[in-house]
Parts: C-alpha cells; structure tokens; sequence
C-alpha cells in the first residue's frame, strides 16, 4: 500500500509540473512589478517595473523602427490590476521615454531598434493606496551576473494571447487573456530549435534594408520542452525571469509570430553588448523593491492555484453597455 501511495504521489508532481507548462493564471498579487500599456505600434505592450517611477519595455512598443519621428501624443501605463479592462487598474502618464542613440540609416535603424529596450519614466509615483496590487520593483539583470544554462527553467509572464483550447465569452467576446498569464520554458540551444526562426529573422532584416547578421549573442532560445504551449504567443515588452531577475525582453516584432509551430522564441538579453551603455546609464533609475529567493518566487506562483476560476464577474461586465461615448476601444474589448 505504502509503494502506491509512493507512486500516486509521485505522478501527481508529475503531472503538476507538466501542467505548469502551459500558461496559467498566476495567484492574485504574485506579479507586483507587472504592467501594460496600449501602444500606437503593438496594440498591447507589457511593462516591468524596475523603480516605482520608471518603467522597462520593448522599444518598438513606443517608437518606429522605420521612422524618426516619434508620436508626442501622451501614453499611460495601467497599473495595479493583472486584469485587463479599462475599469479596473490606476492609470500613471508618462511624460518622458529614453531609448539608445540609434543609426539614421534606415536599415540599421530598424534592426537595432528590434533589440533596444526603453524606459519610460513617470509621472508620479506609481500609487499603493488606490491598487488592488501594491506595486513594486523587481531586480533587473543587465550586466549579464547570471550566467544562464542550457535546460535552466525560467518565465514569461504576460497578456498572452490565443492558446490551444482557449474560449471565448459569448457576452463582450472577453477573452481568457484578460488575465495575465505565466509560461515557464527552458533555455535550449539556438543552432537547434531556433535555427528556422533565425533565419526567417534574418530574412525579415534584409527586407527592413539590413544586409549584415544579426547577433546571436544577445538573444537568447526559449522552448516548450512538453510541445504543448506557444512561447510566441505573447506581447512585447514580456520579461524573461530567470533567478528572480529579468535577465531579457520580448523586444523584435520579426522574430516573433513566424514559428508558433515550433514552440521556440528568440529573446533579446539585456546584457548585450550593444545595450550594454544604455543600460549602464539608465540603471541610476533602477531601484527594485523585490528580493526574492528564486524557489520562493516560483512556489509563489503556484500557491493556492485554481486555474478554472478567473477574474471573470458575469454580473458586473455580461451587463456593460458600451456606446460611441465610451472609452473602451475595440483593442480593449478583443
């Protein structure tokens, strides 16, 4: 008797991790350094909090790759709220974003703006008292401390969006990745399982009017080692966390959306030689509020999960009315 106890036991973990493979709703607070901005370029942009007036994301998220002049209309973060609708969350503005000193060539211009992050700073602080969420700070991996291994375990957190057998309301079309959502994945080698999507990255480059190669050695290959979950399927601006720090982005629109079929995503590091000066100068800003255990912050996750139950109220939002006065737009509602 004791011998199946073992066994059940033991495929119980088993099948806990499995599942932990595909992308699951966090446990409520578990992400406080967390947020997302609607971006005149991506639609939808996450953001990681590295002080609690600065924010870090993709810098195509704010600017265009192929273009030098930048939209001076205002942009606003939501904060304090993981899930995704125009009532819930506080809204900070933004009033001043930094990006490295890019090339004027065309070509090289968009290349090198498809692996640059940014920082936005804010406006204010972001506020605790009228948040859900307590925000705070996270520690940010830029002068490449940890050295990573093939096969290590990390994740992405995000808006993530269509998943094999996701739903969709019939009320509102409110989509499951109202919520946000955790993918873990493990670092592989890129000659390996990210050698199609490399070269279709590439590919993409030369239409941009880049002919040189692209640096392998500031990205990174992350796989779903059970074939079950799309690491592609996300928003840029996404962090990597790898050790309880965010050690890359989610930052090149071209080497996204081109392998969902092969369950593999190039990442940007931050700790690359080319933003490694940007990085250096902005890291002043960077005042992280979070210094976790690693283990800790995994099981933190995973604590007290209920992965049919989301932040969903049918007698709230299923009796909505939006009309042309609203400011719900229809990026919101999809």
């Amino acid at each position: 008797m004791g011998r199946w106890k073992f066994a059940f036991d033991s495929l119980s973990g088993w099948l806990a991790v499995c599942a932990g493979r595909e992308p699951f709703k966090p446990r409520y607070g578990a992400l406080p350094w967390i947020v997302y901005f609607p971006s005149r370029y991506r639609g939808m942009c996450v953001g990681t909090l590295v002080s609690r007036v600065a924010v870090l994301t993709a810098a195509v998220c704010v600017t265009s790759p192929t273009s030098e002049i930048h939209d001076r209309r205002p942009i606003n973060i939501i904060t304090g709220s993981t899930y995704r609708h125009p009532r819930r969350g506080v809204r900070v503005q933004v009033t001043k974003i930094l990006i490295p000193r890019l090339n004027n060539i065309t070509g090289n211009r968009g290349y090198l703006m498809e692996k640059s992050a940014a920082i936005l700073l804010l406006k204010r602080k972001v506020p605790d008292a009228m948040v859900g969420i307590p925000q705070r700070a996270i520690p940010i991996d830029w002068k490449g401390d940890e050295v990573l291994t093939l096969q290590e375990e990390c994740f992405m957190p995000g808006w993530h969006f269509f998943y094999r057998g996701d739903r969709i309301y019939p009320i509102h079309r409110f989509l499951l990745q109202r919520n946000v959502r955790v993918q873990f994945m493990n670092i592989v080698k890129k000659n390996m399982w990210c050698e199609a999507l490399s070269i279709k990255f590439q590919k993409a480059l030369a239409n941009m009017g880049f002919f040189g190669y692209f640096d392998k050695g500031g990205c990174i290959c992350v796989k779903d080692p059970d074939r079950t979950a799309q690491p592609c399927h996300g928003m840029y601006g996404a962090p990597l966390v790898c050790r309880a720090k965010v050690v890359a982005l989610m930052m090149a629109p071209d080497a996204q959306w081109t392998n969902c079929t092969g369950f593999s995503n190039l990442l940007h590091t931050l700790s690359g030689n080319w933003l490694r000066s940007f990085m250096s100068c902005v890291s002043v800003l960077f005042e992280p509020d979070i210094k976790m255990d690693w283990r800790a912050m995994k099981k933190n996750l995973w604590e007290d999960p209920d992965h049919e139950q989301y932040d969903y109220v049918p007698a709230l939002y299923d009796k909505m009315n939006f009309h042309a006065g609203s400011t719900s737009t229809e990026s919101e509602e999809n």
